[in-house]
Formats: C-alpha cells, sequence, structure tokens
C-alpha cells in the first residue's frame, strides 16, 4: 500500500512539473465565439473559458457569484466591448477586484478595438429601443473580422507571456491562413445570390450579410429589444411578399411563434444564423460556424 502511495505522489508531482501541465494564462472570455477564438491562438498554453453560453442570448447574463469567484483568478479578460455586455459584465468584474481586468488592467482585451463597427447610430436615445452608441457588436458574423480580432489577441497574449509569444503568433498564423482559404470558399458560393434580401429578428446578421452581399429587408423586432407587435408584423409580412424575401434568421433565445408564422405566410426560410459555435449541432469552432451560415444560406437560396 505504502509502494502505491508513493508511486501515485510520484506521478502527481511529475504531471505538476510536466510542460504544460498548467497554462500560463488563464483567459476569460465573454462570449464563446471569443473564447473559441483564443483557444485557437492560445493552445495549450492556456486555459480558456466563456461566460456566457452557446444558446445564451449574450445581452443578458446573469451576473452569478460563480462567475465573480472565476474571475478572481483570471490573467486575462476578452469582451466583444461596444456595449454588448454593459448589462452584466462591469458586477462580475468589480466583484472580483481583480486588478489585472478592470478596464485599465494590462489583462483586459476589448476585441471591438480590431474592427471598423458599422451601423452606430447618431446621437441616440432611448426612444430608439436597446441600441448600441459604439455600433453594431456583432461583428464577429464577418470572418475579415474575426482575422482582425485573431490578430489583436495574439499581439496582446504576447505582450503579457513573451516566452510563448512564438507559439501564439505561430498559432493565429495558422488559423488566419485556414481561415483566409475558407474566406474564399464562401464568397465564391454566395456570389451567385448577391443582393438577395432578408429579415433578422435582430440586427446581428449585418456583418455577414455585408459581407456576402446580402441586404436586409427589417427586422421582427421593431426596434432593437423591442418585441414584435400584431401590426409591425403584418407589416413585415406585406414587405417580405412584395420583396420576395425568402430568409428569416433568428437565434434559439428569441421565440419562435412570430418567426414560424411569417415564414407560413411568406414561403420563407427560417434559420439559425449562428453567432457562437455550438449554438447548433456540428459547430465546435469559429470556422465551422460560419460554414454552416454560408451553406445553410446557399441551399435555401438555392431551393426552387
Amino acid at each position: 500500500m505504502a509502494r502505491i502511495r508513493s508511486s501515485l505522489l510520484a506521478a502527481l508531482l511529475w504531471a505538476a512539473a510536466a510542460p504544460g501541465a498548467e497554462a500560463a494564462l488563464k483567459i476569460f472570455a465573454t462570449t464563446p465565439d471569443l473564447s473559441a477564438l483564443a483557444r485557437e491562438i492560445g493552445g495549450d498554453k492556456v486555459s480558456v473559458e466563456s461566460l456566457a453560453m452557446p444558446r445564451q442570448n449574450p445581452h443578458f447574463v446573469e451576473p452569478k457569484p460563480s462567475l465573480i469567484i472565476k474571475l478572481m483568478k483570471a490573467d486575462v479578460l476578452i469582451e466583444t466591448g461596444l456595449e454588448l455586455e454593459s448589462a452584466w459584465l462591469g458586477p462580475l468584474v468589480g466583484g472580483s477586484r481583480n486588478p489585472k481586468i478592470q478596464l485599465s488592467g494590462s489583462g483586459r482585451i476589448d476585441a471591438s478595438e480590431a474592427v471598423a463597427p458599422i451601423e452606430v447610430p447618431q446621437a441616440p436615445t432611448r426612444a430608439m429601443g436597446d441600441v448600441h452608441p459604439g455600433g453594431n457588436p456583432h461583428y464577429m458574423t464577418d470572418p475579415e473580422n474575426v482575422l482582425l480580432v485573431c490578430l489583436l489577441i495574439a499581439q496582446r497574449l504576447s505582450a503579457l507571456d513573451p516566452e510563448n509569444a512564438k507559439a501564439f503568433e505561430s498559432n493565429a498564423e495558422d488559423f488566419n491562413r485556414r481561415l483566409r482559404a475558407k474566406i474564399k470558399e464562401w464568397t465564391g458560393a454566395l456570389k451567385p445570390y448577391a443582393g438577395r434580401k432578408y429579415v433578422g429578428y435582430h440586427k446581428d446578421p449585418s456583418y455577414f450579410a455585408r459581407r456576402f452581399g446580402m441586404e436586409s429587408a427589417g427586422e421582427i423586432e421593431p426596434k432593437p429589444g423591442i418585441p414584435p407587435s400584431p401590426r409591425h408584423t403584418a407589416e413585415l409580412i406585406a414587405r417580405m411578399k412584395a420583396e420576395r424575401v425568402r430568409l428569416i434568421f433568428t437565434h434559439p433565445w428569441f421565440e419562435s411563434r412570430t418567426p414560424n408564422a411569417i415564414a407560413q405566410e411568406t414561403g420563407a426560410f427560417v434559420l439559425i444564423l449562428a453567432l457562437f459555435p455550438e449554438e447548433v449541432p456540428g459547430t465546435p469552432d469559429i470556422i465551422s460556424t460560419i460554414d454552416r451560415n454560408v451553406y445553410q444560406v446557399k441551399e435555401a437560396l438555392a431551393a426552387p
């Protein structure tokens, strides 16, 4: 028995001392897309966890004490920014009292710094609904923006952990090489459908649509964050019929009754344009998520 205990202790000590046994950086991302990207860049040199779940509305995450405890140990916090997390991230970060991830902390990364936001409102007011003063925060649906965010995160992680900088840079280059090849493929796949119109439940398809040449015919929400009314829904149905809109984009966290009713009236397809890996089955990472988005759109628009 003593020999078994001795062998077990030796194994545990070896595991603790082995390279990569303990990640150099503990990274928390606000959303699953950013955590997936950090995982691509960090590899076995980091541990990564998302605060929001894949099928959870990222605007409304409950600031649980368990998340505060996790952030107490964080070396890095990556956020989407543009006030996407404004309703819940502040209390978590403040409660953690972790200087690394405060607004001025060395481990705080605002991924929106890498992109040029669209749909920036002029003189926003509450009458506009839940608009984001800095612009639309759903920029990760555009794969070109993912490339930019990848470079930003790699640079920041390299500055925080110079010993692993070469690994971060190499991983980022490999990921971007694979993503660029897919962007070329996706652009070709959707090129025949440039100019086609869609309706979103919310404004989150905007970046994806701009990248692949699609146009918005409106949203199921009359204003961002405002539930659909019968009058607005009727007007939207009339517009979709007149403009022959074939696509309705939604997410698991929105009610399904309204989009399904609109689809029944118009003959449009209801599709989940996934914001995050694992929001829908078969999408374990960012590339597979965008791939699934592209080809479900192509399939729907190619249908008779």
